[in-house]
């Protein structure tokens, strides 16, 4: 019976896994909507649950404007919670905090990357780790929005 049980546990524990966490876009900027063309847009890679690519989440940001005060910002809580697959943000300097993982027995990094981004481009970023350092860097996929 024992036997049994596992696999019937095991599935819907690893579809929990796989699709929690990641929120909907979220919307980085104060006041109303803006329209593609005035914001710049950065999502996460996520490959395959079972592949063999790093996922690259965001975990945070930080900016310093020109004017007006310094914002840092932080989604989620370590692991599988409320990270948002994309970033809308105002054109400018940005420094992200990602989480890169590939599976839960494989290590985990927590890398920084500097980014310019303009307005009515999205960018992708991705995580990948050889010899034990995570290496964060923003895809061929730049597109205009």
């Amino acid at each position: 019976m024992r036997n049994l049980l596992l696999p019937l546990a095991a599935v819907p524990l690893s579809v929990l896994l796989c699709s929690c966490g990641f929120m909907t876009p979220a919307q980085q900027y104060a006041g109303e909507r803006k329209v593609m063309s005035e914001i710049a847009v950065i999502q996460s890679y996520h490959g395959s649950p079972m592949g063999d690519e790093y996922h690259a989440t965001i975990s945070g940001y930080s900016s310093k404007p020109e004017t007006g005060p310094s914002v840092v910002k932080r989604f989620g809580l370590p692991g599988f919670t409320d990270y948002p697959r994309e970033i809308q943000l105002n054109p400018g300097l940005y420094a992200l905090e990602l989480y890169c993982f590939k599976s839960l027995t494989k290590p985990t990094f927590r890398p920084t990357l500097e980014i310019s981004v303009k307005a009515g481009y999205a960018y992708t970023v991705k995580c990948d780790a050889t010899g034990g350092n995570a290496a964060v860097f923003v895809s061929q996929e730049t597109r205009m929005l």
